[in-house]
């Protein structure tokens, strides 16, 4: 490796998720994951990597100009450099729209987008199915997400049919609906490792998630998307109160297409342009301002920039 630093930078589109099923009970990540459904948002991270030649591998993580924990990058930087039998001091910069932990896909932004950068400076040929996989097996092995990544490689509106990361979970991509913003609304308080790891929570989710992503697939639109996912946080009892208050208002003021964002206390909201101040101030009523996100569907998922 030569021994003056190298840079890459990627960008990788938020991800939420309105419905899932859990299927990460096999022996490797990368067959396991989520069936379900989501959209991609052009709100995301930037990432920049940095590489130097060292003796032994150390990863500094930056998050919007704080220096963080950040296991799930750690995970993809060491397997990477192990798989490459290489060592190097290596710095990841996360700028990101995107708040942690309220549902919004800041984990698999910021492990993809790291996986990219990251693989453009060992194999400038990688390709980007070989680099997302690594994110996407630090996910699973660090039981912050299930779906996103593969997701957030393609970017859109999409039904993930099959689980497993890219190259073997399967999707279906929907039209995202014409002319329409996205509202966002989070806060921390529901963290997908506990609910993951808590098995009264799993199979209630499952029960119902195989039935609602049963009922998507053979009906898949856009307004049967938001159906399931409504029906989907109403039944698994993942609301909170929050959540469940702030959907009743817009509901009630005739926002329909709102429902709960998995796994968060933290909702989405579809409206026209014009109507976008309107949707603000139902949601200030529960969140504070800079907790409240306006964005559009990313059409593209992840890449070098």
């Amino acid at each position: 490796m030569n021994r003056s630093k190298r840079r890459a930078r990627a960008f990788v589109p938020g991800h939420i998720t309105g419905v899932f099923r859990i299927f990460d009970e096999c022996g490797d990540p990368l067959h396991c994951g989520s069936v379900g459904a989501g959209f991609s948002v052009e709100a995301g991270t930037t990432t920049t990597v940095t590489i130097a030649e060292a003796s032994t591998t150390t990863v500094t993580v930056t998050y919007n100009g704080h220096v963080i924990d950040a296991p799930v990058t750690e995970t993809v930087v060491h397997e990477m450099m192990n798989d490459y039998r290489l060592t190097a001091a290596v710095g990841v910069d996360h700028k990101s729209d995107l708040p942690i932990g309220v549902g919004f896909g800041a984990s698999g932004a910021g492990a993809l987008g790291t996986a990219i950068a990251l693989g453009s400076l060992l194999d400038k040929s990688m390709p980007l199915e070989s680099s997302a996989r690594y994110a996407h097996r630090a996910e699973v092995i660090n039981r912050t997400g299930l779906g996103d990544v593969l997701a957030q490689t393609v970017g859109g509106v999409e039904i993930r049919t099959h689980p497993g990361g890219p190259g073997v979970g399967r999707i279906v991509r929907l039209l995202p609906p014409d002319g329409m913003r996205v509202v966002l609304a989070g806060h921390p308080g529901i963290e997908t490792k506990s609910v993951l790891s808590d098995p009264d929570q799993r199979s209630r989710i499952n029960d119902v998630g195989d039935r609602l992503v049963g009922n998507l697939i053979e009906q898949p639109s856009m307004a049967s998307l938001i159906d399931v996912s409504k029906e989907f946080a109403r039944s698994t009892g993942l609301m909170t109160e929050r959540v469940k208050s702030a959907l009743d208002d817009l509901w009630g003021a005739g926002y329909d297409w709102s429902s709960m964002v998995m796994l968060g206390d933290s909702v989405f909201c579809f409206c026209k342009d014009s109507e976008v101040d309107a949707v603000q101030e139902v949601l200030e009523r529960h969140w504070n301002k800079s907790e409240i996100l306006v964005t559009n569907v990313s059409l593209h998922g992840g890449g070098l920039t």
